[in-house]
């Protein structure tokens, strides 16, 4: 005789309005561009220090006695900037929007917005992922924006200020110059580099992207790459990567190793917080918040050449 079993499971309504957070972080602190094209550092809470060795020539002839070869140290320190992203929006707004069909009818219809809730976690995700990848760039804490791009130190203020860092002044990037430009940040680069295509990356800003896509199209010509499957875009064997929260005219060529991207994304679940305050003080607002941690480093500066008109100028 089969056995019959039956388990009643109750849960809190608020928990229906938390995101996936695997699939929310993913979103907001990394992509497969951000994990093919910089060099990641996860769980960094606070300051640390990444070690960093350089080898003169190794090989030598073979002795008996000890001969070592220099070697050089350092110590990058590494520290993150604490964010917060805090939103809420009006259970009235959500009835006039197009998503009312998901919501009981009524005017004082029960804010149960479970349906609507995949939709603004996505769209919430999305666009903290576009402000960090501003601030990757433009971020500058002695800035007067009044913005988030204030909060946080990005590759620009920071590679302009290194004497060590291949500096290059920009022109204004179009299709008709665009070609000319690449050739001589590549030209710029550390011979020992440029062999190295694999783990090379032309980081360039939008208007750049745009203006090699077009010419590489206007100009036809077997001696200019142009783009594989349609998909990615190389210069010279070397992938190119759309930097979009870059300053217009600006390039940086350098291993992919060279940029670091570190970010806190140990037990963010439990920084995902979603309140419906009409459980509590009766009124009809949802609130979101996420905390996050990140920061933005580099390594190696005289193997980074760097094209702008932006800080630097």
């Amino acid at each position: 005789m089969a056995r019959k079993l039956k388990f009643d499971i109750t849960i809190d309504a608020n928990a229906l309005l938390c995101p996936n957070p695997n699939e929310f972080y993913s979103k907001a602190y990394i992509s497969e561009d951000i994990v093919g094209n910089y060099r990641t550092l996860a769980g960094i809470k606070y300051k640390t220090k990444i070690a960093n060795v350089l080898f003169d020539s190794l090989l030598k002839s073979s002795i008996c006695t000890w001969s070592a070869t220099d070697s050089t140290l350092d110590a990058i320190d590494i520290d993150v900037c604490p964010l917060s992203a805090m939103a809420q929006i009006c259970r009235f707004d959500i009835e006039q929007s197009f998503v009312s069909a998901w919501m009981a009818k009524g005017a004082s219809a029960p804010f149960d917005v479970n349906a609507f809730m995949s939709y603004y976690w996505d769209e919430m995700s999305k666009q903290i992922g576009a402000e960090i990848e501003s601030i990757r760039w433009q971020g500058n804490t002695a800035g007067s924006t009044s913005t988030y791009l204030d909060e946080c130190n990005g590759y620009e203020v920071q590679l302009c200020a290194d004497p060590a860092v291949v500096q290059i002044t920009a022109a204004s990037v179009d299709a008709t110059n665009v070609i000319a430009q690449m050739n001589l940040v590549y030209s710029a680069l550390t011979p020992a580099l440029q062999g190295k295509r694999n783990d090379l990356r032309f980081y360039v800003s939008s208007n750049v992207f745009a203006a090699f896509l077009q010419a590489t199209y206007n100009y036809s010509n077997a001696n200019i790459p142009s783009i594989e499957g349609g998909l990615v875009a190389t210069w010279l064997g070397i992938k190119i990567v759309c930097a979009e929260g870059a300053s217009n005219n600006t390039m940086v060529l350098t291993s992919k190793n060279n940029l670091i991207y570190a970010f806190d994304g140990d037990n963010d679940a439990k920084v995902l917080k979603s309140v419906n305050l009409e459980d509590t003080v009766a009124e009809p607002i949802l609130r979101t918040r996420v905390d996050l941690k990140m920061g933005f480093f580099y390594t190696n500066p005289s193997e980074i050449v760097f094209y702008s008109a932006g800080p630097c100028s």
